[in-house]
């Protein structure tokens, strides 16, 4: 049993012994103020406790250098901080020396001397001092860890106000000897900020001002601290699939809630497999919460989806439920109006025809860039887009003819994809039912046709043995002109641009 006991004792030695010993505090003197004949302040703050608490703290001075705890002490409140100390029945007109000290369980530790030089006594002309007069402190701003608060000194009691501030607690009637702001000296308005408060909590708040007499405060005020918000993954809900076709369809969702942060991405994304995550194929569709749409392209005829609606916010990215869906079989037909695949790396699909045609080799209607309706003269005058500073029009049913008429996916192509064509195409010359124009072969032998059209300007057709076609892209700084495609007979292809007041003929593309 003696073995056990003694194995106890040297295994809590050990234990005790692994502790680190506590040094003496860190303490530095504050300069000494409101020096009267037999006043003055000083004090102190505890910079460091030395891992041990600190029992008492305060001031100490005497005539002769270097003071200690046996020389005149005051006693202030334990702990680390700063802190205000008052000496009193001090000789007029002589020299002390002072120094802020503390004392932890290892000792006594003292901070730098200051000196000062009580007044001369000045009996029967003093005028009478009272303390300062401090109007109620305002708190102005409240978040969940800081506070600002406004306060005046409205009267200087007769002495000059050398410290002003405000001090606070979780406790009722604060002072300096409790946590508290320095804001400088005299009378007048001024404003505290606290910070490192405790959410949703009560503090109580005095403001303070300090002349020769001693601090007066405020009337006391109260404030709680917000509650700490907490962030949390968005919710976000999954729409269903709609509008599927052999290689899009449009899918959705509804961001719910943004968790208390802002939702900087939202979307879709998909895959063959389950459970798809934005490392996969994703659209990205705005921010914030609310409900969404999303076009989902570039599929592969009669597969299966899977679907799911994401939110990200500063806490993480959220996915509503799963959906899937399978693409239809390959057609060339969208919405009535025929289509060719020619292989192009974009993957875009060029119509067989033109707007307003019913064969290939029909020309078609004639249309004003951005305009929706042919007509009988193709002037300045006349056109509706004419010097107005609008972005690329393809999809836009505003602007778009090719979308308003044929509807669906249908809209004017880009001046890339012309260049796409351009780029990547075959073009060979050819006559079709007495018309002549352009045979474009694409990368996979697939082909449409293109006749020549010439353009509109007035009531004139000119260039007519040309093929001219526009694009949906305006030229930037010109508010008069847009991109237009153009060939004929020989080997001319060619981008260019035109007035946006011509006439000319419009071929669909769809994704």
């Amino acid at each position: 049993m003696k073995k056990h006991y003694y194995l106890l004792l040297m295994i809590a030695c050990m234990l005790f012994s692994c502790k680190p010993d506590p040094e003496k505090p860190t303490v530095t003197t504050l300069e000494v103020s409101n020096i009267t004949a037999t006043t003055a302040k000083s004090g102190g703050k505890v910079l460091s406790d030395g891992d041990a608490d600190v029992t008492s703290r305060g001031i100490c001075w005497s005539k002769s250098q270097n003071p200690t705890v046996n020389s005149s002490h005051t006693n202030n409140v334990n702990g680390v901080g700063s802190y205000i100390s008052t000496m009193s029945d001090l000789v007029p007109n002589t020299t002390y020396y002072v120094r802020a000290y503390a004392t932890n369980s290892a000792g006594t530790s003292y901070g730098n001397e200051v000196s000062f030089t009580t007044l001369e006594q000045n009996e029967g002309n003093e005028e009478e001092v009272t303390l300062p007069t401090v109007a109620a402190a305002v708190v102005v701003e409240v978040t969940e860890t800081t506070a600002v608060v406004s306060a005046e000194v409205t009267a200087d009691g007769g002495a000059e106000v050398t410290a002003r501030g405000v001090c606070w607690s979780m406790t009722q009637n604060p002072t300096t000897g409790n946590d508290f702001t320095e804001e400088g000296t005299g009378v007048g308005v001024f404003t505290s900020n606290l910070d490192e408060l405790m959410p949703n909590t009560t503090y109580y708040v005095r403001a303070y001002a300090t002349n020769s007499e001693g601090t007066a405060y405020g009337e006391e005020v109260s404030f709680t601290t917000l509650e700490e918000i907490v962030i949390t993954l968005p919710e976000v809900v999954t729409s269903p699939i709609s509008e599927i076709t052999d290689n899009s369809a449009i899918g959705g969702g509804n961001v719910t809630s943004d968790g208390n942060a802002e939702v900087t991405a939202r979307g879709v994304c998909w895959g063959m497999t389950q459970n798809p995550t934005i490392e996969n194929n994703i659209t990205t569709d705005g921010s914030g919460t609310g409900d969404f749409a999303s076009q989902i392209v570039n599929l592969v005829p009669q597969t299966t989806y899977y679907v799911r609606a994401y939110a990200t916010n500063s806490e993480g990215t959220a996915y509503g439920e799963e959906v899937s869906f399978t693409t239809l079989a390959a057609s060339n037909v969208i919405n009535g109006y025929e289509y060719v695949d020619l292989g192009l790396p974009s993957g875009v699909k060029w119509a067989t025809m033109n707007v307003g045609a019913t064969s290939p080799e029909e020309k078609g209607n004639y249309y004003a860039w951005g305009e929706l309706q042919p007509k009988t003269e193709y002037t300045e005058m006349t056109c509706t887009s004419y010097k107005l500073n609008i972005e690329d029009v393809s999809g836009n049913p505003e602007y778009d003819v090719a979308r308003v008429d044929w509807g669906s996916t249908w809209r004017m192509p880009t001046a890339d994809e012309f260049n796409e064509l351009l780029e990547n195409c075959t073009w060979e010359w050819e006559v079709r039912n007495g018309i002549g124009g352009k045979k474009v072969i694409g990368p996979n032998g697939n082909h449409i046709f293109m006749p020549i059209s010439g353009y509109i300007y007035g009531t004139a057709y000119y260039m007519e043995d040309f093929g001219y076609y526009w694009t949906s892209t305006p030229i930037e700084g010109y508010k008069n002109y847009a991109y237009d495609f153009f060939f004929d007979q020989e080997l001319n292809l060619s981008m260019g641009y035109d007035d946006r007041c011509y006439g000319q003929p419009v071929r669909p593309v769809s994704d």
